[in-house]
């Protein structure tokens, strides 16, 4: 299994080449006028380069400009099985050797036509059997765990929201709803024991509500 990540990909889209790309379905020169005055408005330390983390214009035009790399690796590789999300992707393949040459030809690729490059430390070849840690998690044939990082994080989410409990900056409503989103998103991992001490904790500290 290659399991690879583009080196600071936020950082390094280049604007030019992305508007090249939108201009191939975008022919309305105002909205392409827009779109350089959005990606303009970020600065960095290199000029034309680069998109803010977290804004919604960023998290479209990150899909748009690997898409090219999508197409590449479905059509050009024949990856039969691969997933990506945002910059950070998987490709499954029993040949380690092929995995190789794919995962070398893929940062050609992304070098040579979009100006970014595969992260030297967090692409590599891997044992499927070993688990892979995608989108928060440490997955196995079988079975789904919880990032330790992860799990660490919700405590210190946990106490960071009492603290602003305490100093009625946020309701508990609040903290619920933020909560229930975790969890939700917790399930998708064997993690159903954890929940329940981090619901305990949240009793604990918030108070339980028949209704909560």
């Amino acid at each position: 299994m290659l399991k690879a990540d583009i080196r600071h990909y936020f950082e390094t889209v280049d604007h030019e080449i992305l508007l090249s790309i939108l201009k191939r379905k975008i022919k309305d020169v105002h909205v392409i006028c827009l779109i350089r005055k959005i990606l303009d408005n970020h600065k960095t330390e290199m000029p034309g380069k680069g998109m803010p983390i977290g804004n919604l214009t960023s998290q479209f035009f990150a899909n748009v400009y690997l898409n090219e790399l999508d197409q590449f690796v479905k059509h050009r590789l024949k990856s039969k099985y691969y997933i990506r999300y945002v910059d950070d992707f998987v490709i499954l393949h029993h040949d380690r050797s092929l995995l190789e040459r794919w995962k070398h030809e893929i940062d050609l690729y992304l070098r040579h036509n979009l100006a970014v490059e595969l992260h030297p430390e967090k692409s590599r070849i891997i044992y499927l059997k070993c688990g892979v840690t995608f989108l928060g998690f440490r997955i196995f044939n079988g079975y789904r765990l919880l990032k330790k990082s992860n799990a660490r994080r919700i405590w210190k989410r946990l106490q960071r929201f009492k603290e602003r409990y305490d100093n009625g900056e946020i309701g508990r409503q609040k903290v619920v709803q933020s909560l229930e989103g975790w969890l939700a998103y917790a399930e998708f991992a064997n993690t159903y024991e954890f929940r329940k001490l981090i619901i305990a904790k949240f009793n604990e500290l918030f108070g339980s509500h028949d209704n909560s």
